[in-house]
């Protein structure tokens, strides 16, 4: 239930996100593109992830002679790969976009997101479809890989974001719990790959995504304060903008 609850939260992030996006004016910062990005790349990923779910519950409701987990041990590699690629070639497209300059560069690019992101998840769901016949040891560990260049892609975005002054407070810090939540992941990957040694101690599966559906729910909360904000009428702000507040005249 806990793995449902992420896919069910990463569906929520990304409609939050499409309305800030659509509540947004169109600024020069670009704060709306970053928002209606993520939207788009939540979205797909909760719908991968969703996916995910209802083949595992299938295979594991089926048992190990059901033709149900046959299907969970093929697409399992190709359902996590996708989505880990996909949200990299998020963070590529996000951050070519903060560090561009001139409103006319790179429009193509701007138009065309969406299929961008299908095209890193297919290349993620090619990668899987490489892979050996499942093995926890050998389909945990590429996880674990994969998610360590998802993670840099990550915090580049966020470097990047944080420096340019063209990614607004709220969203940095989503993806910042993004960020952690992959952190999470791969620590709990790599230690997962070496479930079958003997003496190996490994968290829990529903301890790990219970956590991590906890976190996906503060970026919700976060990003529907901000929607709320918006409705009041409230100035969005970079992250390291400051207020620019005029002094009180000593001379009256």
């Amino acid at each position: 239930m806990s793995q449902a609850a992420i896919s069910v939260w990463l569906l929520v992030f990304a409609v939050v996100a499409y309305r800030i996006a659509g509540t947004l004016p169109d600024d020069p910062a670009g704060f709306r593109f970053g928002w209606a990005l993520t939207g788009s790349a939540f979205l797909i990923q909760g719908i991968n992830s969703g996916a995910h779910d209802a083949f595992a519950i299938a295979g594991f409701t089926g048992g190990p002679d059901s033709w149900a987990w046959s299907a969970v041990i093929w697409w399992h590699p190709i359902l996590n790969h996708s989505r880990t690629f996909l949200l990299t070639t998020f963070c590529l497209v996000l951050t070519a976009r903060l560090v561009q300059s001139g409103a006319g560069r790179g429009a193509w690019l701007w138009r065309n997101t969406t299929p961008i992101l299908f095209a890193g998840m297919a290349v993620g769901g090619f990668v899987g479809w490489l892979e050996p016949e499942f093995s926890g040891i050998s389909h945990y560990t590429a996880v674990a890989l994969w998610d360590v260049m998802e993670l840099l892609a990550m915090l580049i975005v966020l470097f990047v974001g944080l420096t340019s002054g063209r990614m607004d407070r709220v969203l940095w810090f989503c993806l910042g719990i993004n960020a952690f939540v992959l952190a999470v992941s791969v620590l709990w990957f790599a230690a997962l790959s070496r479930i079958d040694f003997a003496g190996q101690w490994v968290p829990m599966r529903y301890h790990i995504h219970f956590a991590k559906a906890t976190l996906y729910a503060v970026m919700v909360a976060l990003a529907y304060r901000m929607l709320r904000s918006l409705h009041n009428g409230e100035r969005v702000q970079g992250f390291l903008e400051r207020d620019r507040r005029v002094a009180p005249s000593l001379h009256g």
